[in-house]
């Protein structure tokens, strides 16, 4: 059987309705009606379903649908038939080898250099990642609440608080638009602090929280404020 699952930029096993229509010998159309007509809530589709294009052999762009394990399961699990129960069996083995694989990189992968997390886009990266995985887990209040929780543990301040004294000290509007963007502004250490603690956070998948790391990441913002005290930059990590 040929890879049917591949990894997504953001480190997560997938496939797509193309692979799915090779898979299970259906045309391509039927796989993606069959995706439009699931009976699903809006908000697991857009946790497992994901939009994208290819061109056909006529150069013409055209839709797919890339999928989750769970999108996955939740398309075929209407697929009957001897070959679609062979199919089914071999995508959920590779979905496995996959996370097998992808958990052992990021196991064995060291944590980024500290002083990687004083870039902005870095830093930008992380919020992103640790929002994916906290909405996952409790859609928007979830994301919220750990943003939130994440505010009041580096600087003692709800978000909102942070964002207002900024307006009232007349920071400009752009560099106040998140007070995790006000920070990175007026307390580069504290957002760096923030970015490891979101790094950790996400690449625990669960298996560590906030409150676990943030005795490390509070401790780590004086590190960071010696750090680029002393003018070392991410440059030089190497160096």
């Amino acid at each position: 059987m040929e890879d049917l699952v591949f990894p997504t930029k953001k480190g997560n096993p997938a496939t797509d309705s193309l692979r799915v229509a090779k898979g299970f010998g259906k045309s391509h159309a039927h796989v993606l009606r069959a995706i439009d007509n699931l009976e699903c809530d809006p908000q697991f589709r857009q946790s497992n379903f994901g939009l994208a294009y290819y061109l056909d052999k006529q150069g013409k762009k055209r839709r797919s649908v890339i999928m989750s394990k769970d999108g996955f399961a939740m398309l075929v699990m209407g697929f009957t038939g001897k070959r679609a129960a062979t199919f089914k069996q071999g995508y959920i083995e590779q979905f496995n080898q996959m996370e097998r694989q992808l958990r052992s990189v990021e196991n064995d992968a060291p944590m980024v250099n500290l002083l990687e997390h004083t870039q902005r886009e870095v830093q930008v990266a992380n919020s992103k990642s640790v929002n994916n995985h906290q909405y996952l887990l409790g859609g928007v209040g979830s994301v919220i609440e750990y943003n939130r929780a994440n505010c009041v543990a580096h600087t003692g301040k709800r978000p909102n608080a942070i964002v207002k004294e900024a307006k009232e000290r007349g920071l400009p509007c752009k560099l106040r638009t998140s007070a995790k963007e006000v920070l990175r502004n007026t307390e580069p250490e504290t957002a760096a602090a923030m970015s490891l603690a979101d790094h950790m956070v996400h690449v625990g998948r669960g298996r560590v929280t906030l409150e676990q790391v943030t005795p490390v990441t509070t401790q780590a913002k004086q590190v960071f404020a010696g750090l680029l005290q002393l003018g070392f930059r991410p440059s030089q990590l190497n160096s």
